[in-house]
Protein backbone atom coordinates (compact mmCIF):
# COMPACT_ATOMS: atom_id res chain seq x y z
CA UNK A 1 0.00 0.00 0.00
CA UNK A 2 1.40 3.50 -1.38
CA UNK A 3 0.25 6.96 1.07
CA UNK A 4 -1.53 8.98 -0.91
CA UNK A 5 -1.74 11.96 0.65
CA UNK A 6 0.37 14.96 -0.22
CA UNK A 7 2.69 16.37 1.41
CA UNK A 8 1.93 19.28 4.07
CA UNK A 9 3.99 22.02 4.85
CA UNK A 10 6.24 21.81 8.30
CA UNK A 11 4.79 22.44 11.24
CA UNK A 12 5.84 25.49 13.30
CA UNK A 13 8.72 24.94 16.19
CA UNK A 14 10.23 21.56 14.62
CA UNK A 15 10.84 18.14 15.95
CA UNK A 16 13.29 17.34 19.07
CA UNK A 17 15.45 14.30 18.79
CA UNK A 18 15.14 10.86 19.82
CA UNK A 19 16.41 11.48 23.10
CA UNK A 20 18.93 14.67 22.69
CA UNK A 21 21.91 15.15 20.81
CA UNK A 22 25.35 14.56 20.02
CA UNK A 23 28.59 16.95 19.46
CA UNK A 24 29.55 16.82 15.62
CA UNK A 25 33.23 16.71 14.86
CA UNK A 26 34.98 20.53 15.35
CA UNK A 27 32.77 20.35 18.79
CA UNK A 28 29.98 22.15 16.94
CA UNK A 29 26.50 20.45 18.28
CA UNK A 30 24.37 18.11 16.12
CA UNK A 31 21.06 17.73 17.62
CA UNK A 32 17.82 15.95 16.98
CA UNK A 33 16.71 13.59 14.06
CA UNK A 34 18.65 14.26 10.60
CA UNK A 35 15.27 13.10 8.92
CA UNK A 36 13.06 15.12 10.85
CA UNK A 37 8.98 15.18 10.50
CA UNK A 38 9.26 18.84 10.35
CA UNK A 39 9.95 19.30 6.95
CA UNK A 40 7.86 19.31 3.56
CA UNK A 41 9.89 16.14 2.26
CA UNK A 42 9.22 13.99 4.94
CA UNK A 43 5.96 13.46 3.38
CA UNK A 44 7.58 12.49 0.15
CA UNK A 45 10.04 10.10 1.86
CA UNK A 46 7.20 7.97 3.59
CA UNK A 47 5.58 7.99 0.19
CA UNK A 48 8.62 5.96 -1.57
CA UNK A 49 9.55 4.25 1.70
CA UNK A 50 5.93 2.67 1.14
CA UNK A 51 6.11 2.23 -2.34
CA UNK A 52 9.89 -0.03 -1.34
CA UNK A 53 8.76 -1.93 1.80
CA UNK A 54 5.38 -1.67 2.98
CA UNK A 55 4.95 -5.06 1.13
CA UNK A 56 7.85 -6.47 2.69
CA UNK A 57 6.44 -5.71 6.01
CA UNK A 58 2.77 -6.31 5.49
CA UNK A 59 4.41 -9.84 4.71
CA UNK A 60 5.42 -10.20 8.17
CA UNK A 61 3.04 -9.06 9.70
CA UNK A 62 0.61 -11.99 7.97
CA UNK A 63 3.33 -14.45 8.66
CA UNK A 64 3.18 -13.29 12.22
CA UNK A 65 -0.58 -14.14 12.64
CA UNK A 66 -1.06 -10.49 12.41
CA UNK A 67 -5.31 -10.99 12.00
CA UNK A 68 -8.80 -9.95 13.03
CA UNK A 69 -8.69 -8.76 16.50
CA UNK A 70 -4.94 -8.22 17.00
CA UNK A 71 -3.78 -5.72 19.45
CA UNK A 72 -0.75 -3.96 17.70
CA UNK A 73 1.46 -1.32 18.57
CA UNK A 74 3.75 1.04 15.72
CA UNK A 75 6.58 2.30 16.71
CA UNK A 76 8.04 5.49 15.07
CA UNK A 77 4.73 5.72 12.94
CA UNK A 78 5.97 8.26 10.30
CA UNK A 79 3.61 8.52 7.92
CA UNK A 80 0.04 6.59 7.49
CA UNK A 81 0.43 3.49 5.41
CA UNK A 82 1.66 1.15 8.17
CA UNK A 83 -1.11 2.32 10.92
CA UNK A 84 -3.39 2.17 8.10
CA UNK A 85 -2.31 -1.63 6.70
CA UNK A 86 -2.08 -2.85 10.87
CA UNK A 87 -6.23 -1.61 10.99
CA UNK A 88 -7.25 -2.68 7.87
CA UNK A 89 -6.10 -6.32 9.35
CA UNK A 90 -7.14 -6.50 12.54
CA UNK A 91 -10.53 -4.83 11.90
CA UNK A 92 -13.12 -3.52 14.13
CA UNK A 93 -12.44 -6.12 16.63
CA UNK A 94 -8.73 -5.48 17.06
CA UNK A 95 -6.59 -2.20 18.35
CA UNK A 96 -3.53 -0.44 16.50
CA UNK A 97 -1.81 2.05 18.44
CA UNK A 98 0.46 4.31 16.37
CA UNK A 99 3.10 6.57 17.82
CA UNK A 100 5.38 9.02 17.00
CA UNK A 101 7.55 11.67 18.95
CA UNK A 102 6.29 13.96 15.94
CA UNK A 103 2.75 12.55 14.83
CA UNK A 104 1.66 15.14 12.67
CA UNK A 105 1.57 12.99 9.94
CA UNK A 106 -0.78 10.48 11.20
CA UNK A 107 -4.49 11.07 11.18
CA UNK A 108 -6.40 9.69 14.56
CA UNK A 109 -10.15 8.36 13.30
CA UNK A 110 -8.41 6.20 10.64
CA UNK A 111 -8.72 3.06 12.16
CA UNK A 112 -6.33 3.64 14.76
CA UNK A 113 -5.09 5.89 17.61
CA UNK A 114 -2.69 8.54 17.67
CA UNK A 115 -0.31 9.12 20.54
CA UNK A 116 2.84 11.38 21.54
CA UNK A 117 5.89 8.87 22.43
CA UNK A 118 8.96 8.65 22.66
CA UNK A 119 10.36 4.75 22.75
CA UNK A 120 13.30 5.71 24.48
CA UNK A 121 12.11 8.19 26.90
CA UNK A 122 8.77 7.60 27.46
CA UNK A 123 7.41 4.11 29.47
CA UNK A 124 5.76 1.53 27.05
CA UNK A 125 1.90 1.92 26.67
CA UNK A 126 -0.06 -0.32 27.87
CA UNK A 127 2.60 -3.01 29.41
CA UNK A 128 2.07 -7.05 28.52
CA UNK A 129 -0.90 -6.32 26.29
CA UNK A 130 -0.41 -6.27 22.57
CA UNK A 131 -0.06 -9.32 19.82
CA UNK A 132 2.43 -7.13 17.41
CA UNK A 133 4.77 -4.28 17.97
CA UNK A 134 6.35 -3.19 15.12
CA UNK A 135 8.94 -0.41 14.04
CA UNK A 136 10.40 0.14 10.32
CA UNK A 137 14.07 2.49 10.44
CA UNK A 138 13.65 3.68 13.85
CA UNK A 139 15.74 2.67 16.18
CA UNK A 140 18.90 2.83 14.47
CA UNK A 141 18.12 6.75 14.97
CA UNK A 142 17.77 6.59 18.39
CA UNK A 143 20.91 6.56 20.49
CA UNK A 144 19.47 4.61 23.63
CA UNK A 145 18.39 1.55 21.36
CA UNK A 146 18.75 -0.97 24.38
CA UNK A 147 16.30 1.05 26.09
CA UNK A 148 13.37 1.33 23.37
CA UNK A 149 13.97 -2.08 22.51
CA UNK A 150 13.52 -2.83 26.21
CA UNK A 151 10.23 -0.85 26.21
CA UNK A 152 8.81 -2.64 22.91
CA UNK A 153 9.78 -5.98 24.32
CA UNK A 154 8.17 -5.13 27.72
CA UNK A 155 4.84 -4.32 25.79
CA UNK A 156 4.28 -7.71 24.68
CA UNK A 157 1.70 -10.44 25.67
CA UNK A 158 3.06 -13.59 26.58
CA UNK A 159 3.45 -15.67 22.87
CA UNK A 160 3.40 -12.07 21.36
CA UNK A 161 5.78 -10.62 18.18
CA UNK A 162 8.54 -7.92 18.39
CA UNK A 163 8.84 -7.34 14.51
CA UNK A 164 12.21 -4.95 14.20
CA UNK A 165 13.08 -3.75 10.94
CA UNK A 166 16.14 -1.51 10.01
CA UNK A 167 18.78 -0.76 7.63
CA UNK A 168 22.55 -1.68 7.57
CA UNK A 169 24.03 1.04 5.85
CA UNK A 170 27.94 -0.05 6.34
CA UNK A 171 26.80 -3.27 4.83
CA UNK A 172 25.92 -1.63 1.46
CA UNK A 173 26.81 2.13 2.18
CA UNK A 174 26.94 2.92 -2.06
CA UNK A 175 24.21 5.05 -3.87
CA UNK A 176 25.12 3.28 -7.15
CA UNK A 177 26.35 -0.11 -7.40
CA UNK A 178 27.88 0.79 -10.78
CA UNK A 179 30.04 3.75 -10.31
CA UNK A 180 30.64 3.57 -14.15
CA UNK A 181 31.13 7.81 -14.41
CA UNK A 182 31.46 10.91 -12.43
CA UNK A 183 27.56 10.98 -12.23
CA UNK A 184 27.80 7.96 -9.70
CA UNK A 185 30.56 8.77 -8.14
CA UNK A 186 29.50 12.03 -6.93
CA UNK A 187 26.14 10.22 -6.22
CA UNK A 188 28.12 7.87 -4.01
CA UNK A 189 30.16 10.42 -2.42
CA UNK A 190 26.88 12.21 -1.33
CA UNK A 191 25.60 9.22 0.02
CA UNK A 192 29.32 9.22 2.20
CA UNK A 193 28.36 12.53 3.03
CA UNK A 194 24.86 11.76 4.39
CA UNK A 195 26.41 8.89 6.31
CA UNK A 196 28.58 11.36 8.10
CA UNK A 197 25.35 13.45 8.85
CA UNK A 198 23.88 10.26 10.23
CA UNK A 199 26.60 8.96 12.47
CA UNK A 200 26.98 12.67 14.13
CA UNK A 201 23.46 11.95 14.76
CA UNK A 202 24.08 9.37 16.86
CA UNK A 203 23.09 6.86 14.29
CA UNK A 204 24.40 3.36 14.16
CA UNK A 205 25.08 2.45 10.68
CA UNK A 206 25.75 -0.87 11.41
CA UNK A 207 23.09 -1.58 13.71
CA UNK A 208 20.81 -4.19 11.08
CA UNK A 209 22.89 -7.33 11.53
CA UNK A 210 22.63 -6.97 14.91
CA UNK A 211 19.05 -7.19 15.77
CA UNK A 212 18.85 -11.27 16.26
CA UNK A 213 21.47 -10.62 18.99
CA UNK A 214 19.93 -7.52 20.31
CA UNK A 215 16.04 -9.44 20.29
CA UNK A 216 17.62 -12.49 22.15
CA UNK A 217 19.02 -10.25 24.60
CA UNK A 218 15.74 -8.61 25.00
CA UNK A 219 14.18 -12.29 25.71
CA UNK A 220 12.65 -13.05 23.22
CA UNK A 221 13.00 -16.52 21.58
CA UNK A 222 12.03 -18.24 17.98
CA UNK A 223 14.22 -15.37 16.60
CA UNK A 224 15.17 -14.75 13.39
CA UNK A 225 15.94 -12.21 10.44
CA UNK A 226 15.62 -11.67 6.87
CA UNK A 227 16.80 -8.51 4.63
CA UNK A 228 15.61 -7.05 1.69
CA UNK A 229 17.35 -4.92 -0.73
CA UNK A 230 15.91 -3.16 -3.71
CA UNK A 231 17.77 -1.75 -6.59
CA UNK A 232 16.84 0.42 -8.92
CA UNK A 233 13.59 2.37 -10.29
CA UNK A 234 11.57 5.22 -9.84
CA UNK A 235 11.36 5.02 -6.00
CA UNK A 236 14.44 4.81 -5.22
CA UNK A 237 15.01 7.93 -7.06
CA UNK A 238 12.49 9.48 -5.81
CA UNK A 239 13.80 8.71 -2.80
CA UNK A 240 17.15 9.73 -2.90
CA UNK A 241 15.91 12.97 -4.49
CA UNK A 242 13.48 13.70 -1.52
CA UNK A 243 16.06 12.91 0.89
CA UNK A 244 18.89 15.06 -0.50
CA UNK A 245 16.77 17.91 -0.36
CA UNK A 246 15.87 17.21 3.18
CA UNK A 247 19.35 17.12 4.18
CA UNK A 248 20.60 20.09 1.63
CA UNK A 249 21.35 22.70 4.38
CA UNK A 250 23.33 20.28 6.73
CA UNK A 251 24.95 19.45 3.57
CA UNK A 252 26.44 22.36 3.22
CA UNK A 253 26.41 23.98 6.68
CA UNK A 254 29.24 20.82 7.18
CA UNK A 255 31.03 21.77 4.13
CA UNK A 256 30.50 18.11 2.77
CA UNK A 257 28.94 18.82 -0.04
CA UNK A 258 28.53 22.61 -2.13
CA UNK A 259 25.23 23.93 -3.91
CA UNK A 260 27.16 22.79 -7.76
CA UNK A 261 27.71 19.05 -6.44
CA UNK A 262 24.08 18.79 -4.64
CA UNK A 263 22.22 20.80 -7.91
CA UNK A 264 24.31 18.13 -10.66
CA UNK A 265 22.95 15.19 -8.37
CA UNK A 266 19.27 16.27 -8.46
CA UNK A 267 19.82 17.15 -12.26
CA UNK A 268 21.32 13.51 -12.96
CA UNK A 269 18.29 11.86 -10.68
CA UNK A 270 15.66 13.86 -12.58
CA UNK A 271 17.26 12.92 -15.85
CA UNK A 272 17.02 9.50 -15.22
CA UNK A 273 20.97 8.66 -15.35
CA UNK A 274 21.31 6.61 -12.26
CA UNK A 275 20.56 3.45 -11.02
CA UNK A 276 20.03 4.09 -7.29
CA UNK A 277 19.79 1.79 -4.73
CA UNK A 278 19.29 1.86 -0.70
CA UNK A 279 20.93 0.02 2.12
CA UNK A 280 19.86 -3.35 2.71
CA UNK A 281 16.87 -3.42 5.35
CA UNK A 282 17.28 -6.06 7.80
CA UNK A 283 13.90 -7.59 9.47
CA UNK A 284 13.90 -9.15 12.45
CA UNK A 285 11.32 -10.94 15.02
CA UNK A 286 11.50 -12.67 17.95
CA UNK A 287 8.18 -13.78 20.54
CA UNK A 288 8.23 -13.29 24.20
CA UNK A 289 7.73 -16.57 25.89
CA UNK A 290 4.66 -17.95 27.03
CA UNK A 291 6.38 -19.53 30.00
CA UNK A 292 8.34 -16.90 31.26
CA UNK A 293 6.29 -13.85 31.21
CA UNK A 294 8.06 -12.21 34.24
CA UNK A 295 12.00 -12.16 32.20
CA UNK A 296 10.77 -9.12 30.38
CA UNK A 297 9.09 -7.16 32.69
Amino acid sequence: MVMTSSPRPPHVGGRPGPTGGTIALGGEPARGYLLDNARAEAGERFVWLAELFDGVTRGHFDRLGVRAGSRCWEVGAGGRSIPEALAAAVGPTGHVLATDIDPSWLEAGDGYEVRRHDVAADPPPEPGTFDLVHARLVLVHVPDRARALANMAAALRPGGWLLVEDADTALQPLACLDDSGPAQRRANRLRDAVRELLTRRGADLRYGRTLPRALREAGLVDVAAAGSFPVGGPACDRLEAATIRHVRGELLTAGLADDAEIDAHLAAIHAGELDLTLAPLISAWGRRPAEHPSALG
